[in-house]
């Protein structure tokens, strides 16, 4: 309840004063139970026709072979590998969970243009992960995502327009948002655009 208010208020104090429903604006705002962290494709590769969200596991203690195979190549600059230890990271799979060393490590990543490190970072600043709820870099980095091509960042986008969440509400750049990322086979966003008068 703490993120909600917080975030609303930093929408009131952008500018935007339309009133929202309180659980719709949760939901839209702290897409956690619906959207898991995404992991990196290695350059080239195919994106998988359905994504199953992954179910968090229990912390360990020692970390596992495919971590310390990660931690080397992320260690080296791998922008994949950094993304994905970054995930591991954040949801405790192989390695104790450590959301702000997830966030680092999604930043690393972002910043050399990977384009599911930019919409996990993006995810971590509105859920406040690892970080403090910001719907600034929330918005930078979920653009940055979109313009990577990322469906999910797409429809987040979108979304923001068309609710005037944190951006001036525009049916235009909602509606081109959400068109690529139907394009790209993305759920929500078809749904959204079918649902539209």
């Amino acid at each position: 309840m703490k993120k909600i208010v917080f975030l609303f208020c930093i929408l009131l104090a952008l500018g935007i004063t339309a009133h929202y429903n309180k659980d719709e604006l949760a939901a839209w705002l702290f897409p956690q139970q619906e959207q898991s962290p995404v992991v990196a494709e290695p350059e080239g590769a195919q994106p998988p026709a359905a994504v199953t969200p992954a179910s968090p596991v229990p912390a360990v203690r020692e970390v596992s072979d495919e971590v310390k195979s990660l931690q080397f190549a992320a260690d080296g600059g791998d922008a994949t590998a950094q993304c994905n230890l970054g995930y591991c990271l954040e949801m405790g799979e192989g390695i104790t969970a450590d959301a702000a060393q997830a966030v680092e490590l999604y930043r690393k990543s972002a910043e050399q243009g990977n384009a599911a490190a930019c919409f996990n970072l993006a995810r971590c600043f509105v859920n406040g992960t690892g970080v403090e709820p910001d719907v600034v870099q929330f918005l930078h980095w979920c653009r940055k995502a979109a313009e990577l091509g990322n469906a999910d960042a797409m429809f987040s986008l979108g979304m923001c327009y068309k609710q005037g969440l944190g951006v001036p509400v525009s049916a235009q750049d909602a509606q081109a948002w959400l068109e690529k990322a139907a394009a790209r086979q993305h759920e929500k966003a078809k749904a959204e655009l079918n649902a539209a008068p």
